[in-house]
């Protein structure tokens, strides 16, 4: 089968729909005037390694799970040192190296860290500034190889103004694959008639608005145990969780009637579970319209909404593999997740092949590259 080549001619082949940077520690110290330093986190070096501290935290936060791919498992710890990140975390040179060890052609890049403190930040003036500050940094980032290195600038949360400001400011940029949305735009988690003004613009671009496994108006809570104790509760296990509620309300506020070209990519959610709640939301829809109940007149059913509008990445789903058709192939996307604990890093391919052993070449496709090059605009010119 030939593969889907870019307008340079180079073929792609795997391309992972979510990476994560691991950001250095003066990411906003060194980009936001000295003023604002107090109220900024940055990293600090503690007795079991460094971690962030400042802005959100009150205590330590480190970093160890968000960098340890690669590493042996009686080296995985959630405390690490900064020298012992591997450099394609900061540095993009190095990252295409790494990629190059797994066999990955190209990846779409999300924050490691960084994240927490940006949706935050109540202060719309500061707030700005650490989203540029994240912005700028990452459009350097990309520069190294935009063909490659696919990055989802920042969405401010804190007024639609600035949102709208932001995404001209750098939406022309060549290695953007999309939009970033921790918040709504206006600067809570429900949808406002005024945030139209988001859906708008990035429906112009042609790139996706992405939510990268869920909205939140805060920074995650620092839990008081160990990080062993943090890992027993197996963190990773329940990405799923917020999804289904922001699909519902971008159907019930008819965002989707309003913007029919509006893609939305949901990050690091997997796929599974996709056939069941699509079921039991039209079950619900036709429930509840006997009773005239619904509130909105829709135009389709959900599910049919979804299957539109949604698409989502896996790092690990056999339960998706085997329900694709439900699913719909063209929804689905691969990813490796590097450098967090999740990562299969360098060995990717291997566990890809054990996973689609029995996926027919085109579908097979389709999930590991051909959908991330329509989404995302891979080796199309900007």
């Amino acid at each position: 089968m030939e593969l889907p080549k870019s307008q340079g001619g180079n073929a792609y082949k795997l391309i992972s729909a979510d990476g994560h940077y691991v950001e250095p520690g003066d990411l906003f110290t060194s980009r936001i005037s000295s003023k604002f330093h107090d109220r900024l986190p940055r990293m600090q070096r503690f007795e079991d390694g460094d971690a962030w501290i400042g802005g959100p935290w009150k205590q330590p936060f480190p970093f160890g799970w968000f960098s340890c791919a690669g590493r042996a498992p009686n080296e995985m710890s959630g405390w690490m040192n900064w020298e012992d990140v591997r450099p394609g975390g900061y540095d993009a040179k190095a990252r295409l190296v790494e990629m190059d060890e797994d066999g990955i052609d190209a990846e779409v890049l999300f924050p490691g860290i960084s994240w927490q403190p940006i949706v935050a930040e109540k202060d719309p003036e500061l707030h700005l500034l650490m989203v540029r500050a994240y912005n700028d940094w990452i459009m350097e980032f990309s520069s190294a190889a935009p063909d490659r290195l696919g990055i989802m600038p920042w969405i401010p949360n804190r007024g639609v103004a600035d949102a709208v400001a932001e995404i001209n400011r750098v939406k022309d940029h060549p290695g953007v694959a999309g939009f970033l949305m921790y918040c709504y735009p206006h600067g809570n988690l429900e949808i406002w008639p005024e945030d139209d003004a988001v859906w708008d613009l990035v429906q112009s671009t042609g790139r996706p608005l992405t939510i990268h496994v869920g909205l939140t108006d805060s920074a995650r809570p620092q839990s008081t145990g160990t990080t062993k104790e943090i890992a027993k509760m197996l963190p990773g296990s329940g990405h799923m969780y917020d999804a289904p509620k922001r699909m519902l309300q971008f159907i019930s506020q008819g965002v989707l009637d309003r913007f029919p070209n509006l893609n939305i990519f949901l990050a690091e959610v997997d796929c599974g579970w996709m056939p069941y709640f699509e079921d039991q939301a039209d079950d619900n829809f036709m429930r509840h319209a006997k009773a005239d109940l619904r509130g909105h007149s829709y135009k389709m059913l959900p599910s049919e909404y979804m299957k539109k509008h949604f698409s989502a990445s896996f790092i690990t789903d056999f339960v998706a593999i085997e329900l694709r058709e439900r699913i719909g192939v063209h929804r689905m996307l691969w990813s490796n997740d590097y450098p967090h604990i999740t990562s299969d890093w360098p060995y990717s391919w291997r566990t890809i092949n054990a996973t689609f052993a029995n996926v027919p070449p085109a579908e097979r496709e389709q999930i590991l590259c051909g959908n991330a090059q329509r989404l995302f605009g891979f080796g199309q010119k900007r």
